[in-house]
């Protein structure tokens, strides 16, 4: 629910003008101060400069832990979609996005082990931290591709591939220049299939590497098509997603014309669950299509009168 994140040359993958989308999510509140992040998007398909020429701008904001460790990210997308037959049944798109990231901690909010006294927490007593900075900022490149099947209207398949952090800005608060932001590597796909008049299945995958870290998701959303007829499209969706060796999530929202909301939650099942006590995140996903009315040019000829 969060495309232009996902991977760039998702930037304009939709049918429509514009597509604004906005992502709420909080977690861990059982462990420590909740984990809060807020993803903000604006995407615009009419070309402009260049036919199937698409651009985006988004703004993502987090912030973790005690220390409110907080990163704030914007950028620009712009993508290239290309058909490949004349039918425009195949399509191939890359995109790149480009932008700074931000980060800082306060580390007023921490104890250290140097600040017992012996008898007790003293916050008066000196940390023996040597800080050389509290924030970092850097530059943020990403590339991508996807390719789209699209047969009919509701079958569908997308899938591509996004490289992320290709600068490694530097990350130490402690001035070592060798600890970086590893690169992100993310490969999808999802897909639409028509199951009758009524029912769809949205199955999907993720896969994302950094660094030392992998993740795996994997599930599907079932839609029921409530009413589709000219100006009015209702559909509500519910979903079951596993990732693995981490949590298992349940989705619920709906299609209501131009907009798509969305919630899920995620039953935390590693080993951090006895200190979450089960508990993961929750999130609200909102997505809001414009379709501009463009009126049709019409030239009529002006043919000389005979007399």
């Amino acid at each position: 629910m969060n495309p232009v994140y996902l991977n760039p040359a998702l930037t304009g993958n939709f049918d429509g003008d514009w597509r604004f989308t906005g992502n709420q999510r909080s977690q861990w509140r059982a462990v420590s101060r909740p984990f809060n992040t807020i993803a903000l998007s604006a995407e615009n398909r009419e070309g402009f400069l260049l036919p199937g020429l698409y651009h985006a701008v988004n703004l993502f904001s987090d912030a973790a832990g005690d220390g409110n460790y907080r990163t704030i990210e914007m950028n620009l997308s712009t993508s290239y979609q290309r058909y490949l037959d004349r039918d425009s049944i195949h399509s191939i798109t890359p995109g790149l996005q480009i932008g700074f990231n931000h980060k800082r901690v306060d580390f007023s909010q921490f104890t250290f082990d140097n600040q017992f006294n012996g008898y007790y927490y003293d916050p008066g007593l000196p940390t023996n931290e040597i800080l050389q900075t509290t924030s970092r900022t850097g530059l943020n490149f990403s590339i991508g591709a996807i390719y789209t099947y699209q047969l009919e209207a509701r079958k569908q398949i997308t899938t591509g591939i996004g490289w992320f952090n290709l600068p490694q800005a530097k990350q130490s608060f402690y001035g070592d220049d060798l600890i970086k932001r590893d690169k992100r590597v993310a490969i999808h796909a999802n897909a639409i299939y028509e199951l009758n008049y009524e029912w769809d299945l949205q199955p999907g995958i993720l896969m994302q590497f950094q660094g030392k870290y992998k993740e795996l998701v994997i599930g599907s959303n079932a839609r029921y098509i409530y009413k589709d007829k000219k100006g009015e499209f209702i559909a509500p969706y519910a979903g079951l997603w596993f990732r693995n060796k981490d949590a298992v999530y349940l989705t619920l929202g709906a299609y209501y014309n131009e907009w798509i909301v969305g919630i899920s939650y995620d039953v935390n099942v590693s080993q951090l669950a006895p200190a979450s006590n089960v508990r993961g995140g929750l999130e609200f996903s909102v997505q809001y299509i414009l379709h501009r009315f463009k009126p049709k040019d019409i030239q009529h000829r002006i043919c000389p009168d005979y007399l």
